[in-house]
């Protein structure tokens, strides 16, 4: 993946709360440098219905299954849940994961309960961080928290344009385990772009998370969302990073 020249398509998967939105400061880049981009949005964006896991993990199958060949598939945060689980029964898929400061549950681990062992570090589990609706079926994060936890290293006009996209997010699909092997998931070639000033996913907790996932992991110098606070260094990475290895 270092240097591509030929046609390449890019499948992006936004994480939490987010849509694919996030992303028009990279698509536009890659396009320009000749390649294509499907920029997916998964279901339940706002709303509980028809949220649930598989769901998710069929919207990235249908992304990747109407792409030109070959695929390069990118997870961001919470995208990382699903972009892992659809690998392990569609390794070979794909040229490549490339995750983005992700979340990475290891076989039987759901979304959630993975968030909650980032320790006092991440923004998001300190008190009133996280707020659940009466029914319990969505979460939602207070604005107070947003830009700190998303954006710190945006600007603020960045950061006030993306915190006014946020919507709530399902619940059901963060608490389903995820079930992964060495022969599926662990078979792809990945490599983890993450930032020691992310306070979502602590540095310690992104380095442990792509060991564990054979990932390699190559520092930028954003937030946790990089696409809006360092997008040219998330587009050279994207078309020069070698996902295996090499």
């Amino acid at each position: 993946m270092t240097g591509r020249s030929a046609m390449t398509t890019y499948v992006l998967v936004h994480g939490g709360l987010h849509g694919s939105w996030c992303w028009q400061r990279v698509v536009g880049p890659l396009r320009e440098a000749g390649h294509a981009v499907d920029a997916v949005d998964l279901p339940g964006r706002g709303r509980s219905d028809g949220a649930d896991f598989e769901a998710y993990v069929q919207r990235v199958a249908a992304a990747v299954d109407r792409a030109e060949s070959p695929v390069v598939l990118v997870g961001h945060s919470l995208g990382g849940v699903t972009v892992s689980q659809f690998l392990e029964s569609r390794p070979d898929a794909v040229v490549g994961l490339v995750l983005i400061n992700a979340l990475l549950p290891e076989d039987g681990e759901a979304a959630l309960p993975k968030l909650q062992t980032a320790g006092e570090e991440c923004v998001f589990l300190q008190p009133g961080a996280l707020v659940f609706s009466d029914d319990g079926t969505m979460v939602s994060i207070p604005r107070s928290f947003v830009v700190d936890g998303f954006y710190n290293r945006c600007s603020a006009a960045d950061a006030q344009w993306a915190a006014e996209q946020l919507c709530a997010e399902p619940v059901a699909p963060l608490m389903v385990p995820l079930r992964l092997t060495a022969t599926g998931f662990g078979s792809v070639p990945k490599v983890y772009l993450g930032s020691r000033d992310d306070r979502a996913l602590p540095w310690w907790f992104q380095v442990e998370m792509s060991k564990a996932a054979g990932a390699q992991l190559v520092e930028l110098q954003g937030d946790h969302s990089p696409f809006l606070s360092v997008p040219g260094d998330v587009v050279a990475r994207l078309l020069e990073v070698d996902v295996n290895g090499n």
